[in-house]
């Protein structure tokens, strides 16, 4: 299916509007009670954003998730409320998810050393590692999952990578897999930014090495499904790490 091509100022003008909505909501808080649905309301703005912009051809920007997210076929009931069709997107992409699982995992198993040792040299803990659990780290799990990476990779590096790579005629291989290098770069920067504007502390900018990895595994993996469940995994591992450490 055929895909309208944004231009630059069309995508960073969507970026522009989404950082707006994103700070109003996190910095009145206080004031109209969204509370502990922050997050929530956070997650709406990119998963909304997203599935507006890459509908017509969710394959194309990486979010169609193995199939869960592209429209049944006409001649299929879609039952009441859509639950049979729901029910057979969720099967179809079972093993799409799966392979994607895997990949995140090898993927961890060689980033996820190093990081460790990044984060001891740089934190300098003065207790030994003693492994310390979230308090409920099911629940943990699935946040991070739907409310956290799920959205944030469905704009960044399902719609916005994929949108600003279009523009580019420019390829080069990373570590074996072909990226347009100013898409690549600017998805990064343009994540560690709205990051920088939630949070505005110095440290929080460190998010670009992370959604480089990211960004790289989308490449690769052709969908943001890799990309997804490594997204989830860092953000526990942090934890894990920092719950342990310090």
């Amino acid at each position: 299916m055929a895909h309208a091509r944004a231009s630059l100022r069309q995508i960073l003008g969507v970026y522009a509007l989404v950082c707006v909505a994103v700070f109003v909501v996190t910095r009145l808080e206080p004031l109209v009670g969204v509370g502990r649905y922050v997050h929530l309301v956070v997650a709406a703005i990119f998963l909304l954003t997203s599935i507006r912009l890459t509908r017509g051809d969710p394959a194309h920007f990486g979010v169609a998730l193995g199939g869960l997210l592209e429209p049944a076929a006409d001649d299929q009931s879609a039952g009441p409320l859509g639950l049979v069709d729901l029910g057979r997107a969720i099967r179809d992409a079972l093993p799409s998810a799966a392979m994607e699982l895997g990949v995140a995992t090898v993927v961890a198993a060689v980033v996820f050393p190093l990081y460790a040792v990044g984060f001891y040299w740089w934190n300098h803990p003065a207790e030994d590692f003693s492994l310390v659990l979230p308090p409920d780290i099911t629940s943990f799990v699935v946040a991070q999952l739907i409310v956290i990476a799920l959205p944030e990779e469905a704009f960044f590096r399902g719609y916005l990578q994929t949108s600003l790579s279009d523009l580019s005629n420019t390829r080069v291989r990373v570590l074996g897999v072909e990226l347009a290098p100013g898409a690549w770069l600017l998805q990064a920067a343009l994540f560690a930014v709205i990051h920088f504007l939630v949070d505005p502390h110095p440290a929080r900018l460190a998010v670009v090495f992370p959604a480089l990895l990211f960004g790289w595994t989308r490449a690769w993996r052709g969908g943001i499904g890799a990309a997804l469940a490594l997204h989830a995994m860092s953000n526990l591992y942090s934890e894990i790490l920092a719950r342990s450490w310090l």
